[in-house]
């Protein structure tokens, strides 16, 4: 809508939210304060200010948790939460200013770089072999988590949807919230150890493959419901041209993607192989595997991990990538989609009984999971110590969770 325009305006109809923004703001150049201008009238300027506040007080109240034992993902929700509507963005003035509703679509965007690159960036440091062929316990061990666990959690949630009075809402997204509890993800479990420092340790190599068997089972099965859902009929065979580009796409990473890096890139080069040209045909190719995941009706990080894992783990042209990424991707473009998260999220919307349910979910699952975990550990003659460490570490959530909640959200 041209000029006229002073503020942002929502007209809601009945399933439709139409988004009236003044496009003259596009116009506006920052002023400085000595001209007694807003410098958030420009949208890069708020986008910079939106930005920096977020790594800074993320980065401060991560100072604060990590003596608490906090990952720091806990610390970039915080900071989210801090600007959003359940603290600083309750006042309306606040919101208005800080994070006014024509940038959320920018910081969003932004924000989908951000878990697009980290997501690439753990895929680099694993090794895919370890997913396929993960030994004999690791496998029992992940299988057992992942299958014990959503069986049990899934069957209280179907309990729990006919037995208690609950708001449509929730009893429609039950189920879902059992399932994201029962998921056991190799990035986070990565990132994890890689924060503890104990992911060269025995504990730390059992608990990498078990998550990473346990993720390629349930990242297959996701595959799978995300292609028959791209089904344009009910029949039978529908959805098989959706979920075969999806194994096109894996076999193109796997077997000419991968063995072209290879030759390309030996460890008898070296790291002063690995120039900025090589560094940007990669990152390239992130955002490209990430356009036509979305192409093929999957999530946009399919490609980017996938093509992680594709890529040579190690010198040279593992870790320059790492290098390259670590501290940008770590320290500023992750925690933005953190951050976004915890924007959207307002304590106040929750209500005791929802608490209450929830409650049971995630404290049920918690301990589902740590008996399936233990036992086949156990089995195993692994001692009792270590196998208690190894069902903590198994139960750990993070941003792969975080994720799946967003896309359920925004697919309503």
């Amino acid at each position: 809508m041209e000029g006229g325009l002073t503020h942002d305006a929502i007209k809601i109809g009945k399933n439709v939210t139409i988004l009236c923004i003044n496009n003259s703001f596009k116009k506006i150049p920052a002023k400085s304060i000595w001209l007694s201008g807003n410098p958030l009238v420009s949208p890069t300027t708020l986008l910079m200010f939106q930005l920096s506040s977020i790594s800074t007080v993320s980065l401060l109240i991560n100072v604060c948790f990590k003596p608490l034992g906090q990952s720091s993902l806990v610390s970039q929700i915080f900071g989210g939460m801090i600007f959003g509507p359940s603290i600083l963005g309750h006042s309306q003035d606040v919101a208005d200013t800080v994070f006014p509703i024509h940038s959320r679509a920018i910081i969003d965007v932004f924000s989908g770089f951000g878990i697009m690159f980290f997501f690439f960036e753990v895929g680099v440091k694993i090794d895919p072999y370890l997913m396929v062929c993960p030994g004999r316990m690791a496998a029992v061990i992940g299988a057992s988590a992942l299958i014990i666990t959503t069986g049990l959690s899934i069957g209280l949630a179907v309990f729990l949807k006919t037995s208690v009075a609950m708001s449509t809402s929730l009893q429609n997204s039950l189920i879902l919230v059992a399932s994201s509890q029962s998921l056991t993800a190799f990035p986070v479990i990565s990132t994890l150890l890689d924060e503890l420092k104990i992911i060269n340790t025995d504990v730390g190599r059992i608990a990498l493959s078990s998550s990473m068997f346990s993720f390629l089972i349930g990242f297959s099965t996701t595959s799978i419901l995300f292609s028959i859902k791209q089904a344009n009929s009910h029949h039978i065979y529908s959805f098989l041209p959706p979920f075969l580009s999806v194994v096109a796409f894996v076999a193109t990473n796997f077997l000419i993607l991968r063995p072209k890096l290879k030759k390309m890139f030996t460890q008898a080069m070296g790291p002063k192989c690995i120039d900025e040209k090589t560094i940007a045909f990669i990152f390239i190719l992130v955002m490209v595997s990430a356009f036509i995941s979305e192409v093929i009706g999957q999530h946009y990080i399919f490609g980017p991990l996938l093509l992680g894992l594709a890529v040579p783990d190690g010198p040279p042209l593992g870790a320059a990538i790492s290098s390259k990424l670590a501290s940008l991707g770590l320290a500023f473009f992750y925690p933005a989609y953190c951050a976004v998260t915890g924007l959207q999220t307002n304590v106040f919307d929750v209500d005791s009984e929802t608490y209450y349910i929830i409650g049971i979910i995630i404290i049920f699952t918690f301990v589902v999971k740590l008996i399936a975990v233990i036992l086949p550990a156990l089995c195993f003659n692994l001692p009792i110590k270590e196998a208690v460490v190894l069902a903590l570490i198994l139960n750990a959530r993070g941003i792969v969770e975080l994720t799946f909640v967003n896309l359920w959200k925004d697919g309503k």
